[in-house]
């Protein structure tokens, strides 16, 4: 990402005396003669790092930096003065206005190292508050690893799904918590898409993925996979449990020969304790599975694992035709079962395989390539037996890619904002428009977002990726009233996970205030996919 350094002095010379050197250095330099210029500057261009004088006329640097601060508080800002400034100085380095004061007249090296230090801090504090506000606001579990493995912070979710307190897990190893050995862990941390199915100390499945990562830490999601019962609350003795599956594949593999696995999913089992209760539901999903071992005893070993997910192994499929017809005559022969049961509710399955070897050369592979397929499918309308596919995999690895380069996509500036006009037919005039937003990636080429924003929301980045998207509404809006375009509104799409955050009101107002937009030609709206 480019470095972008604000240089404010009233003083010409020194202004172009340190843009030489900075430019000769890489750094992408902006410069203003004034704290009133300055603050203009960073209306249009987000600047990481200030180096400002601090006797200036009208707002001096002390005042510049009160409101760089207010403004921008991720920006870090340096006092380059006079030593005779230093005691006034003093008062903004102790309550961290300013990260250094470095003295006119300057050494070059000195002043370059001290600049490349508050670019290093920069980064450092952008960081940690991307993995905080990942840390407050997901919903799923995480763990924020160091380069070492040591859980450095947990949150309430992974304190939940683990069993464990926060003082518990917090400097404890990672590996502590899964089985799963040092090399295992190293290829996964180091996997900027990692993801990787681990059973814990207590024998359950998790999934976990690489959440963020950046030079400092990590952050890991988990998920829960397997449990121990079934929804009724008795789990059938007589299915193989997670283990047994795993050996029944081994022994499978051993004897270099084609066969299959299934992953059959109840998936309404939801929609029957919703109309039924969790009680009765459950009483019709061990139906189900004793239906379904009964059924499938012929064909092969039936495991249950968790969440209403079965795996059968079918050794006599040896081709994908063979591996629909038994799968279909299996399901057959459990719903005709049910129906003597309940004449009004239908079980709907959703059904992914396998093909070994060539789907998946050992145990964990197969399983874990056929239940990641059975949950790429579980939204699927449609009733097909589907049939793994490296594109799955390729598709989830896509929308973790995605995920990791928003993180820095604003600061990037890869985001675009485009104005849809709307016009008013009784006067035959454009009086209001909507905010579009684009993305345009170096690599990904131009992301609709469609695909981008659910992911966004998902994890975290629709937060600063919407307060952009407003003050450059916002910056617009004020230059559009100032040349007298005649627009009453401009309507700025607002997430619902925006509103969720504690301090949404009062980022919105320095926005405004920091615009200076006539409030009344802003319309917020929160996005459909939130609404639906």
């Amino acid at each position: 990402m480019p470095n972008k350094v604000l240089l404010v002095d009233d003083e010409i010379s020194i202004l172009r005396a340190l843009e030489r050197l900075l430019i000769r250095s890489g750094y992408r330099v902006f410069t203003a003669t004034s704290g009133a210029d300055a603050l203009l500057r960073l209306q249009q261009d987000n600047c990481q790092v200030i180096i400002s004088d601090f006797r200036m006329p009208e707002m001096s640097g002390g005042e510049l930096l009160a409101n760089v601060k207010r403004l921008y508080p991720e920006t870090v800002c340096l006092v380059l003065s006079g030593y005779s400034d230093f005691q006034s100085v003093l008062q903004l380095l102790n309550s961290g206005t300013a990260f250094r004061f470095l003295q006119k007249p300057w050494e070059d090296e000195q002043l370059l190292k001290e600049i490349e230090a508050a670019f290093r801090l920069y980064r450092h504090n952008r960081s940690v508050r991307i993995r905080s506000q990942l840390m407050i606001t997901s919903n799923g579990a995480l763990l924020e690893l160091s380069p070492e493995g040591v859980i450095l912070r947990s949150n309430g979710a992974a304190q939940h799904l683990l069993g464990q307190t926060e003082a518990s897990l917090n400097r404890s190893l990672f590996s502590q918590w899964f089985q799963l050995s040092e090399s295992q862990q190293q290829v996964f941390l180091q996997d900027i898409h990692g993801s990787l199915e681990v059973s814990d100390l207590q024998d359950k499945v998790c999934e976990l993925h690489v959440q963020y990562k950046d030079a400092e830490c990590t952050l890991v999601g988990l998920k829960r996979i397997q449990q121990q019962e079934g929804p009724g609350g008795v789990f059938t003795s007589a299915l193989l449990d997670q283990h047994a599956a795993l050996q029944q594949l081994d022994s499978l593999l051993q004897q270099q020969r084609t066969f299959a696995v299934a992953a059959i999913r109840l998936k309404n089992f939801s929609d029957w304790a919703d109309m039924l209760g969790f009680g009765e539901a459950g009483q019709l999903f061990e139906s189900i599975s004793q239906s379904l071992m009964q059924v499938s005893r012929p064909y092969g070993a039936l495991a249950y694992l968790a969440n209403e997910l079965f795996i059968l192994t079918l050794p006599a499929a040896v081709t994908e035709v063979e591996v629909h017809q038994q799968l279909t005559e299996i399901l057959q022969k459990v719903r005709q079962q049910f129906m003597r049961q309940s004449q009004v509710l239908r079980p709907v399955f959703t059904v992914t395989y396998c093909m070994a070897p060539e789907d998946g050369d050992s145990a964990k592979l197969l399983l874990n390539n056929v239940l990641t397929s059975n949950r790429m499918h579980l939204r699927s309308p449609h009733a097909f037996f589907m049939r793994f596919s490296a594109g799955d995999a390729d598709k989830k690895r896509q929308q973790l890619r995605i995920s990791d380069a928003l993180f820095g996509a604003v600061e990037l500036e890869q985001f675009e904002l485009y104005f849809q006009a709307k016009l008013d037919l009784h006067h035959d005039r454009i009086n209001s428009c909507e905010a579009l937003l684009r993305w345009r990636h170096p690599e990904l080429g131009v992301v609709s977002p469609a695909l981008f924003i659910p992911i966004a929301e998902h994890d975290g980045q629709i937060i600063e990726i919407g307060l952009w998207v407003l003050r450059k509404a916002c910056m617009l809006a004020t230059r559009w009233q100032k040349a007298q375009v005649p627009l009453a509104r401009i309507a700025v799409n607002i997430s619902g996970v925006q509103l969720l955050q504690h301090d949404f009101i009062q980022q919105v107002q320095r926005i405004f205030q920091e615009t200076g937009v006539d409030t009344a030609a802003i319309e917020l709206e929160l996005t459909e996919s939130w609404m639906m």
